[in-house]
């Protein structure tokens, strides 16, 4: 008998995704108004080229559509059940504490390796460290996607 521990929540990925892209293309259409309205409208002593801050902008909303579209493949592949799954015990656990908090451990094989600050918020990185979940010897179910050299834990269910 398993109890879901951790299970990765993708909901407002696809909104968020059409959202920013929404607001590039309309950055993009009323740019000329906003940079009259930018230029001659407004009384600061100093202003910043307009192109600067638009592009600076842009190039905001432009990331958060690209992370966002990777978050949407990534949800995709799991509805698709294009992922992977492994059993077994926690074997091999190593933790490194600096700035962040890195853990690594093998289940049955496969080895699972993330940091607390740097993976992704949809996916697993033991952020409640403190709790012991991830402890040598403990019989697991992991639900993960293969991402280059990482496995992406999307859902984790622990052994009662």
């Amino acid at each position: 008998m398993f109890e879901i521990y951790f299970q990765s929540d993708f909901m407002g990925t696809k909104i968020g995704f059409y959202l920013t892209l929404v607001c590039s293309v309309l950055l993009i259409l009323c740019c000329p108004n906003i940079k009259y309205w930018y230029e001659n409208k407004l009384q600061f002593e100093k202003k910043v080229n307009f192109w600067f801050g638009f592009l600076f902008v842009f190039g905001f909303f432009v990331m958060q559509s690209l992370s966002f579209y990777c978050l949407v493949l990534k949800s995709n592949d799991i509805d698709s059940g294009n992922y992977s799954t492994v059993e077994g015990a926690i074997e091999d656990i190593q933790i490194v504490e600096r700035n962040s908090r890195e853990e690594a451990f093998t289940v049955d094989g496969v080895r699972f390796k993330y940091n607390d600050y740097g993976t992704e918020n949809s996916f697993f990185a033991n952020r409640k460290h403190d709790l012991d979940t991830i402890q040598e010897g403990r019989v697991v179910k992991i639900a993960y996607l293969r991402e280059g050299n990482e496995n992406l834990i999307f859902e984790l269910s622990v052994r009662k």
